[in-house]
């Protein structure tokens, strides 16, 4: 069975993204980052936009969004929702292609926000500070950036590697009406680079419950400390105002997520 990256390609993972992430972990972020907008006035850019899930309910809501994604596949189904829009909000809304670390949209941002787990995509520092700085370009003065990490848990990170099968749910395809068997295979810690790789098993099954289509994606993420994750903003040239463990705006917590907002100093 061949392997490849998250959402490299149209498959069953692509196919099932939006009822797999009905509910994600830290609550409402679609509230969250919306008044964040409102606090700014927008535009808004929307980095690791995938199907549209956050940028199209902003645009709706009134504010111009560009969304960013190195999925076509992804991009495809954010346009698909857009297309299901009034012309006055699909004027609203542009979707480009590209790496959230170095793709410049555009300009004059009030708002740029990474959600749930997008930033933890780049995998080294060198990269998590290109992409700060690529964001920094793309703010006006004051302009606000908000981050979503979760927040390492040593208990899950600290082992080496972990073999055992976790089923993560059982989903329905949209584009077949058939169900979608999602399995973590386990993970490999990478503990000095502070990476992890995870082979993602998605099984189709057809009427007897057995697979009729699988596919293996491998999803590959490094973890950041709160510190770190500070001084990193910091470096880049922002004042980091605020760090939650969830979209109430909880305060931090070991093992939560890490929600930040940072203000674009000014030049």
């Amino acid at each position: 069975m061949n392997e490849r990256a998250f959402y490299s390609g149209e498959g069953l993972h692509v196919a099932i993204y939006d009822v797999m992430h009905a509910e994600i972990p830290g609550g409402d972020d679609v509230a969250f980052f919306r008044g964040l907008a409102a606090d700014t006035g927008g535009p808004v850019l929307d980095l690791g936009c995938g199907t549209g899930r956050i940028a199209v309910p902003l645009a709706a809501a009134g504010f111009e969004v560009v969304g960013v994604d190195r999925s076509p596949a992804m991009l495809a189904r954010a346009q698909t929702r857009a297309d299901r829009l009034t012309p006055e909000v699909r004027r609203r809304l542009r979707l480009v292609e590209g790496d959230f670390t170095r793709t410049i949209a555009g300009s004059g941002f009030g708002l740029v926000f990474a959600a749930f787990r997008v930033f933890m995509a780049a995998p080294d520092p060198d990269s998590q500070l290109l992409a700060l700085e690529t964001i920094g370009r793309q703010l006006r003065p004051d302009g606000l950036v908000a981050i979503d990490l979760f927040d390492p848990r040593l208990d899950i990170l600290a082992p080496a590697e972990s073999t055992e099968p976790m089923h993560h749910g059982t989903f329905l395809n949209p584009d077949t009406g058939r169900p979608v068997r999602v399995t973590i295979l386990g993970r490999q810690n990478d503990r000095v680079a502070q990476r992890f790789r995870q082979p993602w098993l998605f099984e189709e099954l057809d009427a007897l419950g057995h697979p009729a289509r699988s596919e293996v994606e491998i999803l590959t993420l490094r973890w950041t400390y709160r510190h770190e994750m500070r001084h990193l903003l910091v470096r880049a040239g922002f004042e980091p105002l605020a760090e939650y463990s969830d979209y109430a705006m909880a305060p931090p917590e070991y093992g939560a997520e890490q929600i930040w907002v940072a203000r674009k100093k000014p030049s």
